[in-house]
């Protein structure tokens, strides 16, 4: 193909005066303007008229070119253009236009408002040309974008197909409903032609929370982050919100910066598409404060939002054909050109102007997107060993090549492919492997669609603005492409990562092969095979089993397994005596996994079958100190350890959020969320003897006092912001005026000498300090952010307390009510607990599915421990022998040895466990469970 070339128009618009702008040509194929004025030709009712015209839901499209809001479109854009293309800014673009066309090129024009943030939230993609009776936006040779200028260069990535999107959708349950299955269906429909030719990749995240969100970043390789949710633009934060799902379900809000620091880290991420309300709207004084402009300011080079309600029609023409543009090698303003189109074609003469475009990248490229192997687009680089020891399993696969006929006039590729007829030339770089689709999942099933294809390279990050990495791994090509984009390198807390859990494979995707501890690529020429390991050069591929269980015990040699074959190419060259030498040496290196697969089963065997496999390395996540990690390596768990065993549930109201026993073990106290009740529980028949009302918001955590004459619960009011402590007296059954707090309190703890409660508030990043005989808020302790949850010594000397966000646990020093130090532990410390018989504090990590266990003797971390997924609540025995640990995400109970650091046990208890108390005596304990609404009880001696 011819590839089209853009010349860059930029207009900046800028305050004039007090009330007034003037506009000018920056930047243009005829050079720069000097300055025209601008007055907004509407008023402040003309506009939220107009606004609320367009932008409301709406039943039927509009058809035709005479309806109403069609008529509305146009002369709202002619009256906006003519505002600003004027004089010399108007006869610059007609002179710009002309020179573009003579030299069979597009113009680009580029929308310079950050001077002027209070017009971005006009809908500029109507701008109409009423004397070419044509709008801009929707026209290819004159893309529109808004241009965000920000230090540091953009660099293109190159991309092998297929194009990998990280799909989230989010619905809390306290919003309006939101199917996500059928949001995900609509979705895989739009872009089926694309999937099954290997040109796109959907990979969907399992839920709609942060810690998912995180999970599957830290775990793959995604160019697109596509969400799918509710959002808005919210005045007081000064930021644009996403409503995901938060641990029990509900809403958790994440402004755009938030989303922005967590995708800044995933370097091969350059795009993100929001599908949500009022994504792209943003202050009236802060040019980055909406979430699209957020994420472009935290480094993602290009945002696509929505500025208006979208309806699902639409959505779906203008993502399958955003998508297909992209895919083709457009530039990303060409694409958004080409799904307007699509939009307007259906015909819908309103709702193409809804996405907005924020750009960073100069030429609209981000990715250098390569001709899949097979077609004329030359031959597939030559495979390379990936370096990164991600513990995915070797893939090879096969599939349909791409169409070399890419549509008349696309250009530079998204994305921009410098890709002709006659394919790349050889000075061009290998195209990089994209990552594996999902997190802990082998990358290629049999009938999954890439041919070979080469494995990454590492490359540069950038810590601080400072280089410091080097690029290492496969061959240098003779003139290698630049690298993609830098980015800060996340701490070694925030890159936590938990060993992965079963695979849940969708229906659509082929079995995947057994994981192994390196990934590979086959050498060129060598047959395809469903999944292969690369050994020595000698290629064996692994046939998926039906269900994970290890081979049988076998001593060497000894016939080939049923799950493992030899590949032989179909005309073999004979080896030299040096090849006979490796090929020796790879079979017996062969011999000694399969040796060691064996031990490791019978390992499991002799341990009960507990998967003891290891999660992340030292290096990645370990926080300063001696910590170590539990794993296959450790003695097995003794026969005499018990195992505990599951038993009735108790019906103790909705929503059981936290439960806490009383000190003499006769009680328990349930916070129940979502009905604003205090639940007692008789554990001598574990029935429901009272149900106390809140006065305010919903409980959400208790603690008792030392005398267990008075419970504190933390009360918060989601829809006014209010929080408080409520003072539940157990005698009576009556609480006390709550006391307020400043934010959203969290878990809170009370002085072994009952003098004093101590109040984690996430709003204020403070503990509240509050006197007990007066319920005076005494002082306030700056903690880092977000306090949850806080714990002390038994003798009451220290204080430990979960920092949520920080990744820290912070220690006080309750005498004095400072902090003495930070301990770091895994991302997410979301609970504490004091062990009352050893020195030892277990933080419970949500964001990296571990347990850090901290000397407290030192303040030293001594262990980390894998457990199930999502770990919102840790609790000891009351002989401090064992933890254990509430799973909110894996609907697991694990249970940890104190003296050991190795988990003696995981049970599926429920749906969403979210609390665990365990009785003075040892007996029993009770897990909450919020996402099916019971109490359930844990017979600790089994």
């Amino acid at each position: 193909m011819t590839e089209r070339t853009y010349l860059d128009f930029d207009v900046l618009v800028e305050p004039a005066a007090a009330t007034g702008y003037r506009a000018r040509v920056l930047n243009s194929p005829v050079g720069e303007t000097r300055p025209v004025p601008v007055t907004i030709p509407f008023s402040e009712l003309e506009l939220e008229n107009f606004l609320l015209r367009i932008g409301r839901p709406r039943r039927h499209l509009v058809r035709g070119e005479d309806a109403p809001e069609a008529i509305a479109v146009r002369q709202f854009g002619s009256r906006l253009f003519d505002a600003v293309f004027h004089d010399q800014v108007g006869n610059a673009l007609t002179a710009s236009r002309d020179r573009a066309e003579s030299q069979d090129a597009g113009l680009r024009v580029r929308l310079r408002l950050t001077d002027s943030p209070e017009l971005a939230d006009l809908p500029w993609e109507y701008l109409y040309d009423k004397d070419a009776r044509r709008f801009l936006a929707l026209s290819e040779w004159t893309p529109l974008v808004r241009y965000l200028d920000l230090p540091g260069r953009v660099r293109l990535l190159a991309v092998h197909p297929p194009l990998r999107v990280l799909v989230l959708v989010a619905g809390p349950t306290d919003f309006p409903p939101l199917d996500v299955d059928a949001e995900w269906a609509r979705l895989q429909e739009a872009l089926q032609g694309l999937q099954d030719a290997g040109r796109v990749r959907l990979e969907r995240a399992p839920n709609g929370t942060m810690a998912e969100l995180q999970r599957q970043l830290r775990r793959g390789e995604h160019h697109v982050f596509h969400y799918i949710g509710h959002g808005r633009y919210d005045p007081e934060l000064g930021d644009g919100v996403l409503a995901m799902e938060g641990p029990t379900g509900r809403a958790q809000p994440i402004s755009g910066s938030d989303l922005g620091a967590l995708l800044h880290d995933h370097r091969t991420l350059r795009l993100a598409l929001l599908n949500s309300c009022e994504g792209a709207r943003g202050g009236r004084t802060d040019p980055y404060s909406g979430t699209a402009q957020s994420l472009v300011y935290q480094g993602i080079p290009a945002v696509v939002a929505m500025q208006f309600e979208i309806t699902d029609r639409a959505a779906i023409v203008f993502t399958r054909g955003f998508y297909e543009a992209v895919a083709d090698g457009y530039p990303l303003d060409a694409a958004m050109a080409e799904a307007r189109k699509a939009i307007r074609l259906q015909p819908n003469q309103v709702e193409w102007g809804t996405p907005v475009l924020y750009l960073r990248a100069p030429d609209g490229r981000i990715f250098d997107v390569a001709p899949r192997p097979g077609t004329s687009g030359g031959e597939a680089a030559a495979p390379t060993v990936d370096p990164d020891p991600g513990g995915v399993a070797p893939e090879v696969a096969t599939g349909p090549g791409r169409d070399s006929q890419q549509p008349p006039g696309t250009v530079q590729g998204v994305v921009g492919a410098r890709v002709q007829h006659q394919g790349p030339t050889a000075t061009e770089a290998p195209a990089r492997d994209s990552g594996a689709p999902v997190a802990g999942r082998p990358e290629h099933g049999p009938d999954d669609g890439d041919a070979t294809t080469p494995a990454r390279t590492p490359q540069k990050r950038r810590r601080s603005g400072h280089e410091d990495g080097t690029t290492s791994g496969g061959p240098r090509p003779p003139t290698p492409r630049e690298p993609g984009r830098a980015r800060e390198g996340a701490a070694p807390r925030a890159r936590a990562e938990a060993r992965p859990s079963a695979p849940e494979r969708p229906a659509a995707v082929a079995p995947a092969a057994a994981q192994t501890s390196t990934r590979a690529r086959p050498a060129p020429g060598t047959p395809a095979a469903p999944t292969a390991v690369s050994l020595a050069g000698i290629r064996i591929p692994v046939r998926a089993a039906a269900s994970p269980s290890p081979p049988p015990p076998s001593t060497s040699p000894a016939p080939p397994m049923p799950w493992m074959e030899a590949a032989v190419p179909a005309t073999a060259p004979q080896p030299s005596r040096r090849s006979w030498r490796g090929v020796l040496a790879a079979v017996v290196l062969v011999a000694v996994l399969v040796g060691t697969a064996v031990l490791l089963a019978m390992d499991r065997e002799r341990t009960g079958g507990q998967d003891d496999r290891i999660g992340p390395t030292a290096s990645d996540t370990a926080p300063p100190g001696p910590a170590e990690r539990t794993g296959p390596g450790q003695p097995p768990v003794s026969p005499s350890v018990p195992v505990p065993s599951i038993g009735s549930v108790v019906a103790a109201g909705d929503t059981p959020g936290y439960v806490v026993a009383s000190p003499s073990g006769r009680q328990l106290y349930v916070a129940n969320s979502d009905a604003g009740t205090v639940t007692v529980v008789d554990t001598e028949r574990d029935q429901v003897t009272e149900q106390i009302p809140v006065p305010i918001g919903s409980p959400r955590f208790l603690a008792f006092s030392p005398n267990g004459r008075a419970v504190y619960v933390s009360l918060y009011d989601e829809d006014s912001g209010d929080g408080a402590v409520g003072v539940l007296d157990t005698r009576t059954l009556t609480m006390a005026p709550p006391i307020p707090m400043d934010g959203e309190p969290w878990a809170p703890a009370v002085t072994p000498d009952g003098a004093r409660v101590y109040v984690p508030d996430g709003g204020s990043d403070t503990v509240a300090v509050i006197d007990t005989a007066t319920f005076r808020l005494l002082s306030r302790i700056p903690v880092p952010p977000v306090p949850h949850s806080i714990e002390f010594t038994p003798d009451g000397t220290r204080g430990y307390i979960a920092d949520r966000d920080s990744g820290v646990v912070a220690v006080i020093d309750p005498t004095t009510d400072t902090v003495l130090r930070e301990v770091p532990v895994a991302a997410g410390p979301h609970s504490v607990a004091v062990n009352p018989d050893r020195p030892l504090v277990a933080s419970a990590d949500f964001d990296a599915d571990v347990v850090t266990m901290i000397d407290t003797t030192t303040d030293a971390v001594v262990a980390t421990v894998p457990v199930g997924d999502g770990p919102q609540d840790v609790t000891w025995a009351a002989d401090g022998r064992f933890a254990y640990v509430a799973n909110v995400r894996s609907g697991t109970v694990t249970v940890i040895s104190a003296d050991s650091s190795r988990v003696t046990a995981t049970l599926p208890t429920g749906v969403q466990p979210t609390s665990v108390a365990v009785l003075p005596d040892g007996s029993r304990g009770y897990v909450t469970h919020v996402g099916d609404d019971s109490l359930r009880v844990l017979y600790l001696d089994g």
